[in-house]
C-alpha cells in the first residue's frame, strides 16, 4: 500500500529533503516517571494502531515530478533503539531546545518512520520530546501525540521490554493525504480562478490590486540579512506562572480579544523599538509580516480521530504598520483572525501548492531576503483527562525557522506549568547590540525583557 506525497505534503517533503528544515517539536513533563519497559509496550500498541506512526517516504524516481518521484508506505519494520533515544541533561532550557531543533528526520529510511522520542533525564525529572518531519504532522500532532502516549501507558503494564515495536505484515493502511481528502482544503470554482491568477499571474494580479488600492505606495516589509542554507535556529523561554496565565486571560477578556493577538502585538512592538532600528535610520513606516498559523480540526470534531495527525493546518498572512495604541492594534489583528476562520479562506487558498514547483521556489529563496518576519502559533491551554492516570504538567513547542521566518514565536500552557512561550529566531539577532539606561545589552536580552515587562505590566494592572 502506498500513496504519492498529497500538495501539501511536498512543500516540507521537499524541505527536508533539500537540507531546508529540520523538525518541529513538542516537549512534555509528565507526572508519573515511566519505567523503559513500560514505554516500549505502550509504543509498540501505539505504532500498531496508527499508521501515521509507521510510514515514510521513499524516492523512487528522478523526473523532476515530485508526485511521480516519492511515495509515502509503511516501513519495514521498527525497533525501540532506532526510534527512542534517553539523553542525560542537567536541566531543560533554551540550549536544550537548540540542541533538538538540530536533529532531522530522514525520508526514506526502511527501519525508521518520520517521527523520534527523546527521554531527557535529569537527577530528578523525566521529559519526553516528540519530534518530527513537518510533511506528517503538524504543532498539534505533535501535542497529541503526548496525549495518545498517555492512553496507551492507562491501557498497558509490562516488565518485560520491548525491542521490536512494528513488523509490516503487508496490511499495513496509509493514510490518504488530509488536503485531498476534506472538503476545508477544497476551494470553490471561482476561488480557483482567483488563486491561479495570483499564484500564476503575479505581475498581472499585483498590478491589478495596487490599481484596487487606489495606487497606494509598495509595502516596505522588515529585512535584514540574505537568506542562506544555514536552519539553525536560536531560542529564548518565557515562563509565565498559572495564576498569571489566569489574570493575562481575563486583561484579554476585558477588552474584547484573546491571547493569541495580544502576544502577537506584543512581539511585534518589541522587534519594531528593539530590532529594526539596526537595520532602517527611520523605521516608522516598515510593515511586519505575520504568519498566523490555524488548526483546522476546530471546525470538525470527527477530523480529530482520522485526522488526529497529518496536516490540518493553514497560514494568514498579516502585513502590519506600526500603529500608536496598542488596544486598537490587538483589535486589528483579533478581527483578522476572526474573519479569516470565519471565511476558512486560508484554508482554501493551500490549494495554490498544486501550482507551484515547490523545490525552484525553495532554491529560489536562498540569497533573497524573501522572509516572513513572524510566525505565531498557539497550540492553547492542555486539559488534563480526568479518567486517566497520566497528565501533562508542563509543555513547550518549538520549530525550526527553516529558510522562511526572522522570528517564530509558539505558546502552550498547563494547569501546572503556566504558560510556556518559546521565542526562536535567527542566530544573527545574538550579534547585535542596543544600549539601555546607558549600558550595553544584547539585542535578543532587550527584546526578551520588552515581552516580560509588557506582560507583567497587565497582570499587575
Amino acid at each position: 500500500m502506498e500513496r504519492p506525497p498529497g500538495f501539501f505534503e511536498k512543500h516540507y517533503l521537499l524541505s527536508n529533503a533539500l537540507g531546508y528544515y529540520t523538525n518541529l517539536n513538542t516537549t512534555a513533563k509528565y507526572n508519573r516517571y515511566v519505567e523503559k519497559a513500560h514505554l516500549s509496550a505502550a509504543l509498540q500498541h501505539m505504532v500498531y494502531e496508527n499508521p501515521w506512526f509507521c510510514s515514510n517516504y521513499f524516492k523512487v524516481n528522478n523526473t523532476g515530478d515530485v508526485f511521480k518521484d516519492y511515495i509515502l508506505r509503511s516501513v519495514d519494520h521498527i525497533n525501540f533503539g532506532v526510534v527512542v533515544e534517553y539523553v542525560k541533561i542537567d536541566k531543560f532550557d533554551r540550549e536544550i531546545l537548540e540542541e533538538i531543533d538540530k536533529r532531522r528526520v530522514p525520508i526514506g529510511k526502511d527501519n525508521a518512520p518520520l517521527w523520534r522520542l527523546l527521554i531527557l533525564e535529569t537527577d530528578t525529572e523525566q521529559y519526553f520530546t516528540f519530534y518530527a518531519c513537518h510533511s506528517l504532522f503538524d504543532g498539534i500532532s505533535t501535542l497529541q501525540f503526548h496525549k495518545d502516549l498517555h492512553k496507551y501507558l492507562d491501557r498497558t503494564e509490562s516488565s518485560k521490554f520491548q525491542e521490536n515495536l512494528f513488523t509490516n505484515n503487508g496490511q499495513t493502511p496509509v493514510l490518504p493525504a488530509v488536503e485531498t481528502s476534506l472538503d476545508l482544503f477544497r476551494p470553490l470554482w471561482s476561488q480557483k480562478c482567483l488563486f491561479t491568477l495570483a499564484v500564476k499571474h503575479a505581475r498581472l494580479y499585483n498590478w491589478l490590486k495596487w490599481v484596487g488600492d487606489g495606487f497606494s505606495a509598495p509595502l516596505e516589509i522588515f529585512q535584514a540579512g540574505p537568506v542562506t542554507e544555514q536552519v539553525h535556529t536560536k531560542f529564548r523561554i518565557i515562563n509565565i506562572p498559572n495564576a498569571d496565565v489566569n489574570k493575562l486571560v481575563d486583561h484579554c477578556r476585558s477588552k474584547s480579544y484573546t491571547l493569541t493577538p495580544y502576544l502577537t502585538a506584543i512581539l511585534k512592538r518589541a522587534l519594531q523599538k528593539v530590532v529594526y532600528p539596526h537595520y532602517y535610520t527611520d523605521s516608522s513606516n516598515v510593515v511586519t509580516r505575520i504568519l498566523m498559523a490555524f488548526d483546522g480540526r476546530r471546525y470538525d470534531h470527527e477530523l480529530r480521530s482520522p485526522f488526529k495527525y497529518g496536516l490540518v493546518i493553514s497560514g494568514q498572512l498579516l502585513d502590519l504598520f506600526p500603529v500608536g495604541s496598542f488596544n486598537k492594534e490587538v483589535h486589528s489583528i483579533y478581527k483578522s483572525i476572526q474573519s479569516n476562520l470565519k471565511s476558512r479562506l486560508s484554508f482554501k487558498y493551500i490549494w495554490t501548492a498544486n501550482l507551484i514547483d515547490t523545490e525552484e521556489v525553495l532554491r529560489g529563496s536562498i540569497s533573497s531576503k524573501l522572509r516572513t518576519t513572524i510566525l505565531m502559533t498557539n497550540l492553547g491551554a492542555i486539559k488534563d483527562n480526568p479518567d486517566q492516570n497520566w497528565h501533562i504538567t508542563d509543555a513547550w513547542f518549538a520549530l525550526n525557522r527553516t529558510i522562511n521566518y526572522h522570528f517564530i514565536m509558539h505558546a502552550v500552557s498547563t494547569s501546572t506549568g503556566g504558560l510556556n512561550i518559546v521565542l526562536g529566531y535567527l542566530p544573527e539577532y545574538d550579534n547585535l547590540e542596543t544600549t539601555i539606561e546607558g549600558e550595553k545589552v544584547g539585542v535578543m536580552d532587550a527584546v526578551e525583557s520588552e515581552i516580560e515587562s509588557s506582560l507583567l505590566k497587565n497582570i499587575e494592572s
